[in-house]
């Protein structure tokens, strides 16, 4: 059958496709591929983190019972090393009272005629012994604790021997504060600090020797034996001192 178009050239209409159309056939599936390998791509992506996620959960909730170990035997360290320091402060600072009245008492010297009527000792920070030492007492000394104490003495005398005793002595240091006359008793009442040195500074010093090349206070470079500190002279009535 043969068909004939009638109308005018200028209204005619061909029946044949055009080419763009095929080409926009073919452009759909390539469009639809551009978009779906990214979606992929990332979605693979995404997938593979997911499970590393799960992982490390995993790995988390199993070694949470060990953390929580670790954080226990932590804080139990702590707690011991705090305690284990007060110990060791304790164990540096340690003294034995009787042993340092037990020395004093043995250096007191026979016949003094001295009375100690109070005894009070302590602990000698090495900030107050510097401070001391600045000012000349203890000078040379590594003292770690006093002894204060006040006493009643027949003479001037008798108190110049009782601390000379302690003063030429390695083992202790003399701090005299003060002597005065109790003209109602006819006696002096004095106030000192006999200071206990730490040996151990010193292991070559035998007790009751001098170190070498040092002179002990109360001692004139002449070699004769002097007051442990200076005291007014005064004498008793009659005029002569009370022995």
């Amino acid at each position: 059958m043969v068909e004939i178009n009638l109308l005018p050239q200028q209204e005619r209409r061909s029946n044949q496709p055009d080419g763009w159309r095929y080409g926009m056939y073919a452009l759909l599936p390539l469009t639809a591929v551009a978009i779906l390998i990214p979606e992929v791509l990332v979605g693979n992506q995404l997938r593979a983190l997911h499970r590393e996620q799960d992982s490390l959960n995993g790995d988390i909730a199993a070694l949470t019972p060990l953390k929580q170990e670790y954080d226990s035997l932590m804080a139990q360290q702590r707690s011991l090393e705090s305690v284990t320091g007060v110990a060791r402060q304790l164990r540096d600072s340690k003294t034995y009272w009787t042993n340092d009245v037990a020395a004093f008492s043995a250096q007191l010297p026979r016949s003094n005629g001295v009375a100690i009527t109070s005894l009070n000792m302590k602990s000698l920070e090495p900030t107050a012994l510097a401070t001391l030492q600045q000012n000349g007492i203890y000078a040379g000394k590594n003292v770690v604790r006093e002894i204060a104490l006040t006493g009643t003495a027949l003479s001037q005398q008798s108190v110049v021997n009782f601390l000379k005793a302690y003063e030429n002595s390695p083992s202790f240091g003399v701090n005299f504060q003060g002597l005065q006359r109790d003209t109602t008793a006819s006696r002096y009442t004095f106030t000192a600090s006999v200071g206990l040195v730490n040996t151990a500074a010193n292991p070559g010093t035998a007790p009751g020797t001098t170190p070498a090349g040092t002179t002990p206070a109360g001692t004139t470079s002449s070699g004769t034996t002097g007051a442990a500190a200076p005291a007014p002279q005064a004498s008793a009535p009659g005029g002569t001192n009370v022995r």
